[in-house]
């Protein structure tokens, strides 16, 4: 095995095993030495590869986007909004099985961004690349159907984010009241707001 790939494979490693403590213990509490021993690594292997646990955090977001922003693509391809609805719904399912730990690791990474300059920046700069990739979908669907936003189509953008994330919040809380579709009417009325007349 290459040098190149060794990392690579020590890196994921590293980055499974950081996901597993910081869902089992909250990104405060678990340490270096809880990733290293999770990841058959010494705490020495786990700094040649992350800076600390906020680069840790950082790397997972950045994997975690990746995955969302092809998601992305696929979804806001459907132009009908029957299609579109349908896609989110199934996408909703999908994360409302899976995503509950990476989402509670979000919110108290969000938080200690808040508070801290340099996460802050970094969390920011990520969010940024989700809605201008979300904004070029969206001009690009409308475009494709003939439409004109009452809004920007970043504004749009900001504005689904914003939405998934409050009822993702409220998920967490009460399942029964944020149905998958709940959440796909929700975002799929936001992207089809009511166009200019006249």
């Amino acid at each position: 095995m290459r040098q190149a790939e060794r990392r690579a494979q020590t890196t994921n490693r590293v980055l499974d095993a950081a996901a597993a403590e910081f869902a089992r213990r909250g990104f405060h509490a678990a340490t270096i030495d809880d990733i290293a021993r999770t990841a058959g690594y010494t705490k020495g292997a786990v700094y040649a590869n992350f800076a600390g646990k906020d680069a840790l955090i950082l790397a997972l977001i950045d994997r975690h986007l990746e995955d969302q922003l092809a998601q992305l693509d696929l979804l806001l391809a459907n132009t009908s909004t029957a299609d579109l609805r349908t896609s989110l719904r199934n996408a909703a399912v999908e994360q409302n099985a899976a995503g509950g730990p990476f989402g509670l690791l979000m919110l108290e990474f969000w938080l200690y961004a808040a508070r801290d300059a340099a996460a802050k920046a970094s969390l920011a700069e990520r969010y940024q690349r989700m809605r201008d990739r979300l904004a070029a979908a969206i001009a690009d669907r409308d475009a494709a159907r003939g439409d004109e936003l009452p809004l920007t189509a970043h504004e749009v953008a900001a504005l689904v984010l914003a939405l998934d994330a409050g009822l993702f919040l409220q998920h967490l809380l009460d399942p029964h009241a944020v149905t998958p579709e709940l959440r796909a009417n929700a975002l799929t009325a936001v992207m089809d707001l009511p166009r200019p007349t006249g």
